[in-house]
Formats: structure tokens, C-alpha cells, sequence
């Protein structure tokens, strides 16, 4: 007969996976990265820079204020299409934000290394 046949589907023991290692400055999640500050900044800057209020910005983005206030206080993250959004509700090209983000980040690394200098 060409009926079905049962085959053993039971799965050998696996061995545990191994232990993460522990996570570096460079592998930290980057909600909790010093640079995470100069991100919220720059969506911030933008914003201000365009003169809008919160209300005026949110409805730019089709949005409420609370949500503009939320992203500004990274409470809210934004993914890289609500980056562009953000950046065309401001008037800006993603890689105009992205030069003022990079300044940024590169000022924050300076002041880091004067504060590391300056405690020796």
C-alpha cells in the first residue's frame, strides 16, 4: 500500500548556546549610547531651525505635538522613512541632517576627550 509513513521526528538534545560576551561600549544598545543626546538634538535643531512650534511641525508631519515632543525626548525612536519625514517637514535633505548630525556627534567626541584629558 502507498499509505503514509511515520518517521521520528524527535530532535537530538541540543548542547546550551554559548554565553553571550559581555557587551563593549561599541555593541551597547544606542538608546543608551552618549551619542543618542546629540540624535535627539539634531531633531530638535531641525525643528527650531525651521521656526515651527511643536503643534506647527506636527501638523506638518500629519501628527500631534505630543508625538514631535515624544521623538524630541527620545521616548519615541524613529525609523529611517520618519527620518526622512522629519527632515521634509523641516525642509532639509537627509544629507544636509546628516552633515549637522555628524558635526554634531564629532563635537560631543571632542568635549568627551577634553573631559577625559582634563580629570588626569
Amino acid at each position: 500500500m502507498g499509505g503514509l509513513r511515520f518517521v521520528d521526528l524527535a530532535m537530538p538534545a541540543k548542547s546550551p548556546p554559548p554565553k553571550a560576551p559581555k557587551a563593549s561600549a561599541q555593541r551597547r544598545k544606542s538608546l543608551y549610547r552618549p551619542e543618542n543626546a546629540a540624535l535627539l538634538a539634531s531633531f530638535r535643531e531641525l525643528r527650531v531651525s525651521a521656526k515651527l512650534s511643536q503643534q506647527a511641525f506636527a501638523d506638518r508631519l500629519g501628527s500631534n505635538q505630543s508625538f514631535v515632543s515624544a521623538v524630541e525626548q527620545g521616548v519615541v525612536r524613529l525609523d529611517v522613512l520618519q527620518v526622512r519625514d522629519w527632515c521634509q517637514a523641516a525642509g532639509v535633505s537627509m544629507q544636509a541632517w546628516l552633515k549637522v548630525f555628524e558635526a554634531m556627534l564629532e563635537a560631543h567626541a571632542a568635549l568627551r576627550s577634553d573631559g577625559e584629558g582634563s580629570e588626569r
